[in-house]
């Protein structure tokens, strides 16, 4: 198996010690052996204080050695598990683009990544142990040499077929699961509209079956698995009993010393000890490597606007128009972008955000505060404090003044630990809106982006976010809107046909 990690750096950093590490892990191990071999010879004539000392030693040194790779395979898992994570902070920093793989698949292939030291060295220590089947020659002769050759080469079909079909229907299985989460969110999102028509039943009925096929396949996957695990415990028992069956008739015969016939049964055991903890490994393994690919397609690109540019986009063209765009955004810069619904106004939004690929161009965004409003942003089932601050520690008399410039005051906006319901249900439009707008001015971003919410605020609230921007003249903002401007200071202005 070849040394998988998580990066170049990483790979440098880890290939040479996995491999000087599972070399000696296997040659220990096989010394270790022939040692106990010899140990249990004393015993056998007679040289009890020699041999004990000689087993308690190989006791010592195993436990040592294990301890060892054990400890320096859970820090390489550390440091890859804390790098990759480092590396996705983009990842959960932005709302997630449609298509793109979810964040627990991420969280999950992170940390199948990080056993890929471990699983290296156990790879280099089973290729190594294959030394053993020399001292085995050298021990036993021929036919036991034989006998380990072909059950090891028995085993390669084996490994390919099991994985063939793990392969297989570990990608059913996450293509079911995916349909399983979607139509579980549709049919929670429209469950009350179900529940009115009294066809609560159908969506329980549909989620039933797909999540019955779920288990079916999760079931599959398990009995191949487990039919890989046998196939290693059944060849490494047989290969041992008939090679313990060789040297017996050996010793019988006169033919081979007790000394030569236990190190060939004890090399033969730990060869296959290596050989087989391989195999059991066999679909770690297959895990590991899928899911480096998965994290080196999920890479989240560098954002570095050139000088202090906020946002920049050239010849910019988006999925929704075919427009092209260029312009550069900097502190202070206030940019309106007017159109008729369905132009495509969110759309040019979200691709300057980095939410959405362009369809041609290029954009690019510092890696500053974003304070994104829109009549979709989420409110949370948290107290309005909450809400408000997502748990940074602001001055409670700073919060209240935003809501004050707002107009959000009034008797439910008096108590900050009042509790908001799921999605900010019973407040109006305008003042959810406002709640996440005030979210956004506390949070500090540098650049405030507005996505088509005058239509939701009477004229006095319209009025308010007005004045509270104008008061804010170090804030950038970019604003969408159909034809009820909340900037009246827009120093671009990008009109959008259909």
């Amino acid at each position: 198996m070849s040394s998988v990690t998580s990066s170049p750096s990483t790979v440098n950093a880890y290939r040479a010690t996995t491999r000087l590490l599972g070399a000696f892990n296997a040659l220990v191990g096989l010394a270790l052996s022939v040692a106990t071999a010899l140990a249990l010879n004393d015993l056998a004539q007679r040289r009890l204080l020699s041999g004990l000392w000689v087993l308690i030693g190989i006791l010592a040194a195993r436990w040592t050695v294990n301890l060892l790779a054990d400890e320096w395979t859970d820090r390489a898992a550390r440091v890859i598990r804390s790098q990759w994570r480092s590396q996705f902070v983009g990842h959960f920093r932005q709302p997630q683009r449609e298509g793109s793989r979810g964040r627990g698949d991420l969280a999950l292939a992170v940390e199948r990544v990080s056993l890929a030291p471990a699983l290296s060295v156990l790879g280099t220590s089973a290729r190594v142990s294959l030394l053993g089947v020399a001292v085995v020659f050298w021990a036993a002769g021929w036919l036991s040499t034989l006998i380990i050759v072909a059950l090891l080469g028995l085993a390669v079909p084996f490994y390919q077929r099991a994985g063939t079909r793990s392969a297989a229907l570990e990608s059913e299985y996450q293509q079911r699961r995916a349909l399983l989460e979607s139509r579980q969110l549709e049919l929670l999102y429209h469950a009350p509209e179900l529940r009115a028509l009294g066809a609560v039943s159908y969506g329980a009925n549909e989620i039933g079956a797909i999540s019955d096929s779920e288990h079916v396949i999760a079931l599959r996957a398990i009995r191949v698995a487990l039919e890989s695990s046998l196939v290693t415990e059944f060849l490494s028992g047989v290969s041992i009993g008939l090679v313990a069956m060789v040297v017996g008739f050996g010793l019988l015969g006169g033919r081979i010393t007790l000394a030569h016939a236990l190190i060939a049964v004890l090399v033969t055991s730990e060869l296959f000890t290596f050989v087989r903890r391989f195999g059991t490994e066999f679909h770690r393994r297959e895990d590991a490597a899928a899911s480096l690919r998965l994290l080196g397609e999920a890479r989240v690109p560098t954002v570095a606007p050139a000088h202090d540019s906020l946002v920049r986009a050239i010849d910019l063209e988006t999925t929704a128009n075919a427009t092209s765009l260029n312009l550069d955004l900097g502190p202070t810069s206030r940019m309106l972008v007017t159109g008729p619904s369905g132009s495509g106004k969110t759309t040019l939004l979200h691709t300057l955000l980095g939410w959405r690929d362009p369809r041609a161009g290029s954009v690019s965004r510092s890696s500053s505060r974003v304070g994104y409003v829109s009549t979709e942003s989420a409110l949370f089932a948290s107290s309005l404090w909450d809400n408000l601050t997502l748990g940074a520690d602001l001055d409670e008399g700073r919060v209240r003044q935003v809501l004050t410039e707002l107009g959000l005051t009034g008797t439910r906006f008096q108590d900050l630990a009042a509790p908001l319901l799921a999605d900010g249900r019973g407040l109006s439009s305008g003042e959810r809106v406002r709640i996440v707008l005030a979210r956004c001015l506390l949070a500090e971003p540098s650049l405030l982006v507005i996505d088509d919410v005058a239509g939701v605020l009477d004229t006095p609230a319209r009025d308010a976010v007005t004045l509270v921007l104008e008061r804010r003249p170090q804030l950038a903002i970019i604003e969408a809107t159909v034809d009820t401007p909340l900037l009246r200071d827009a120093t671009v202005r990008i009109e959008i046909l259909p």
